[in-house]
């Protein structure tokens, strides 16, 4: 399976697509567990037919017809204004097309299917139905599953310096489909558009998506399967620790920070795949309590064997 990117151009803003299919994603608003997460590869990825996709023009962003100006994102809000002058946002955008750039040149036609509204700790979160046309008619883009805009691009390339790796803009956002890990961090509550305590959440959802993928290197790679649970943390309250298990690592928006003594659980389901980091990264002091105070953004626990 390839995944694609889709980044989108609005006007001045742009957006960036990839999305996982998991037709028994939680609903907006629940997670698996207070503080626990069954993690997975994908960082937000999904098979179009082999091809990726680059980027989405938002310049020719319609709604019946007409073109949207001024398009924006204001937390997951999308908007735009009419030709005479009417602000449209949430389900008013339902049937709007959007303009993808496919990796070798030529352009695919998207379309918002659906708007939906979060609840409870998500309740300013929403999700949004995507389709892209094909010839044969118009096909889910997330595989069935509903789509979070998050402002700035990822990188989903893995194994390489940069890889999954995060840049923030004011100019451009993710569509994170629900089931991978960047809509999960969202909705586990690391939402970028938020502050507490004075701290901006960006680089939380970043440490996210790294910790939920076992991302251990930054670099891309990861080290752990599909529906693995692992606990994590952080020292703001957004999530706490609710599990006495093996302690595992510190992450920061670049990977892990350190990682705790021995093979933690989620590597030992990779056979044959420890970490290059590992030789440098690990230390008996890690995660005994986590350093938030100097620079640790969220810690991860592991399941006892």
């Amino acid at each position: 399976m390839r995944y694609f990117l889709l980044s989108v151009s609005l006007g001045s803003l742009g957006f960036l697509v990839g999305c996982a299919s998991d037709a028994n994603a939680p609903g907006i608003g629940s997670i698996e567990q207070a503080g626990v997460s069954l993690n997975g590869v994908s960082l937000n990825g999904v098979s179009l037919n082999g091809v990726s996709l680059n980027g989405v023009s938002l310049n020719g962003v319609s709604l019946n017809g007409v073109s949207l100006n001024g398009v924006s994102l204001n937390g997951t809000v999308l908007a735009g204004v009419t030709a005479g002058g009417q602000t449209v946002s949430g389900t008013d955008l339902v049937g709007s097309q959007w303009v993808g750039q496919l990796s070798d040149g030529s352009t695919i036609t998207l379309r918002i299917d659906g708007v939906t509204a979060g609840s409870g700790a998500n309740a300013d979160v929403l999700s949004y139905d995507v389709a892209y046309q094909t010839s044969a008619g118009w096909s889910a883009l997330c595989g069935g599953n509903a789509a979070i805009p998050v402002s700035g691009l990822f990188d989903y390339r893995s194994g390489v310096p940069g890889g999954g790796g995060f840049t923030a803009s004011s100019a451009s956002f993710t569509f994170g489909c629900r089931g991978a890990a960047i809509a999960k961090c969202v909705e586990l509550g690391y939402k970028p558009w938020l502050t507490i305590a004075g701290v901006g959440l960006g680089n939380h959802m970043v440490a996210c998506t790294r910790l939920l993928r076992a991302d251990f290197c930054g670099d891309g790679a990861t080290y752990t399967v599909d529906g693995t649970e692992v606990d994590l943390y952080d020292g703001l309250g957004v999530q706490s620790d609710t599990q006495s298990w093996n302690a595992e690592a510190e992450w920061t928006q670049d990977g892990a920070r350190c990682v705790a003594p021995g093979t933690p659980s989620r590597v030992q389901q990779k056979v044959h795949r420890v970490p290059p980091c590992f030789a440098h990264d690990i230390d008996h002091r890690c995660a005994a309590p986590p350093a938030f105070a100097t620079g640790t953004l969220l810690a991860s626990e592991t399941a006892r064997p």
